[in-house]
């Protein structure tokens, strides 16, 4: 029987029991796909983060994540709180005031960033891939249907949903109101069929009515296609959203900008991004809750 170290670590926030909780195995070798699949099922977390050897000579460390039922390919808090967890333990040598490292996620090779002091780590930040704006979401009625919402809560000047990609696809949906957000009640089927002819697993929600003064965003995501009934922070879609947001110059570009969800499930998220230009960065902290072994 062989041993496996797990670290449960809460991101997107300062405090524990808050943020979106991430499972991270630090020693992810000999763990086949089906093995990996299986833990990330037991963990039941939105993702799970296995750690491993980079197969690219640019890349210090390769992440693969799961959700309970597939793998997934984003920039998030699936591969924020790995690094948190890989610079809290030792595993890479901070620099104060910034270490820069290279992830491989996927097939791309991504930048990190991690402000420290005295060898802890204080922030991690990590660069997406460059922003492609696809399909707009035209049936708004059946939108409604499938979040339980009125057509007119989607009445948004200049933003309509629309799936965009940074990394990984989301459907965006703009809703007048954080009443109307607090609304919501989802048909996962309804959602899902809605969403996939357009690369999208579910919706990422957003209101520009927001719970505190200077954020960008209040947002609710819901992705049912992979096992998710309701995500408290999602850093991959967070992008994503900054980018539309700043091409429709609604919030100013090279600024960090905090896009706001989690509060209406008890786990209150602040998730950082930042657009220049065609880059993308996604920002936070996190906290380390729990370490223990898997037995496997």
């Amino acid at each position: 029987m062989n041993s496996h170290t797990f670290v449960v670590v809460d991101v997107f926030t300062e405090r524990p029991l808050a943020g979106n909780q991430l499972a991270v195995i630090p020693n992810a070798e000999g763990l086949d796909d089906d093995r990996l699949q299986a833990i990330a099922r037991e963990f039941n977390y939105s993702e799970t983060t296995f750690i491993l050897p980079p197969r690219r000579a640019q890349a210090d460390w390769r992440l693969r994540s799961f959700s309970p039922s597939a793998e997934v390919f984003g920039a998030g808090h699936n591969a924020l709180g790995a690094w948190w967890v890989l610079a809290a333990r030792g595993d890479v040598a901070l620099r104060d005031p910034e270490t820069r490292l290279w992830q491989e996620l996927g097939e791309r090779v991504l930048p990190v960033a991690i402000a420290s002091e005295a060898g802890a780590p204080l922030r991690v930040a990590m660069t997406q891939d460059k922003p492609r704006f696809g399909d707009k979401l035209t049936d708004r009625a059946g939108l409604a249907h499938a979040l339980g919402l009125d057509t007119s809560d989607f009445d948004v000047e200049g933003l309509e949903a629309q799936a965009v990609y940074t990394g990984a696809t989301h459907l965006l949906a703009p809703v007048r109101t954080l009443s109307a957000l607090e609304r919501v009640r989802v048909d996962a089927g309804l959602l899902v069929a809605l969403a996939r002819p357009l690369g999208c697993q579910g919706a990422y929600l957003f209101s520009l009515e927001t719970r505190e003064p200077g954020s960008a965003a209040h947002a609710r995501a819901f992705f049912p296609g992979i096992g998710i009934a309701e995500d408290p922070a999602t850093g991959s879609a967070a992008g994503p959203l900054g980018a539309l947001l700043a091409s429709r110059r609604l919030i100013p570009e090279g600024a960090w900008m905090v896009i706001e969800q989690g509060d209406e499930i008890g786990r209150p998220s602040r998730i950082e991004v930042r657009v220049s230009g065609d880059q993308v960065e996604v920002a936070g902290r996190s906290v380390i809750v729990a370490e223990g072994k898997l037995f496997l």
